[in-house]
């Protein structure tokens, strides 16, 4: 009776043994039955990033300093840092030339004095001969007039719009409107699209928007690489001498129809499983574009 128990328990502990090696054995199976997605590698956006300075679409130089010893600064009619229109007076300077004054309108008042005469006489052709020099007379001296008086009254005009500024040196310009200009090698000049919108970001992070308004056709260094200069516009009031970082506006990350399950959902897959996402993105042609949601190297779950 003994050797039957021992028996039956041994039968029980066998068949303990092979339940526990098939429940086991199938899970470890299943472990390393995994699915076989069909996914496709986010690549990166068409975004383009480059270096930019605010200058001057213009600089013209200007001077507060007498053109001679007699003449000196009336007035100066601009501060550092102003806006100007062009044509607008920035400076005023005087030269005595009353002696030269007073010479050409003795002039004058002979030539006057000569054609009054030749009124009260009988015109002969020789008469008819002096009345024409002496007009011509009468015209030169008063072309010489209004140019002394000009230079006795100097003025100097803003040559163009803009801001004035006086450097530390003394020396005066006006700075025309400011503008970003950067650069570009050889290699990216097609990535410039004239009128092609940029967001523009400053140095504190701020942002604004623009547009590539210049590309230079001839390259201003050619030494191993060609380098090429563009501006960008914008309607922001930046301060000269500001660096800003360019970026180009992209559509987005282009993935595949197939990776749309539905409205702005796609799958990512992250250890082996797949993932609901939701993402905003829009359609072109056959192509949809993930504005946001999504990153270079993300794996998305085809259908």
């Amino acid at each position: 009776m003994k050797k039957i128990k021992i028996a039956i328990w041994g039968i029980n502990v066998v068949l303990i043994a092979v339940i526990l090696f098939l429940v086991l054995g199938n899970g470890f199976k299943n472990d390393t039955n995994k699915i076989d997605y069909k996914t496709y590698t986010v690549q990166r956006d068409n975004t383009n990033y480059f270096n930019g300075i605010v200058q001057e679409t213009d600089k013209q130089a200007v001077s507060d300093q007498p053109k001679s010893e007699d003449e000196t600064l009336t007035s100066t009619h601009v501060i550092n840092g102003q806006k100007v229109t062009k044509g607008q007076v920035l400076f005023s300077f005087y030269r005595d030339m009353s002696s030269d004054l007073a010479s050409a309108n003795a002039e004058i008042q002979q030539a006057q004095l000569a054609i009054q005469a030749y009124n009260s006489t009988d015109k002969t052709t020789a008469d008819k001969i002096e009345l024409s020099k002496n007009q011509e007379v009468l015209a030169e001296t008063q072309a010489k007039i209004n140019k002394i008086t000009k230079a006795q009254n100097r003025t100097v005009l803003a040559p163009i719009s803009g801001v004035y500024y006086k450097d530390d040196a003394g020396r005066s310009y006006i700075y025309g409107a400011p503008v970003i200009q950067g650069n570009v090698n050889e290699y990216s000049l097609d990535k410039i699209k004239l009128g092609a919108d940029v967001t523009i970001i400053k140095n504190d992070g701020t942002k604004i928007s623009g547009n590539y308004e210049q590309k230079d056709a001839i390259p201003y260094s050619t030494h191993n690489v060609s380098y090429y200069h563009f501006r960008v516009a914008t309607e922001d009031k930046l301060p000269y001498g500001m660096h800003v970082q360019i970026k180009t506006e992209s559509d987005g990350y282009k993935i595949p129809s197939k990776a749309v399950w539905s409205k702005n959902t796609v799958y990512l897959l992250k250890n082996d499983k797949k993932h609901k996402k939701h993402v905003t993105m829009m359609k072109k042609d056959q192509d949809y574009y993930v504005i946001d949601g999504l990153k270079a190297g993300d794996k998305l779950v085809l259908k």
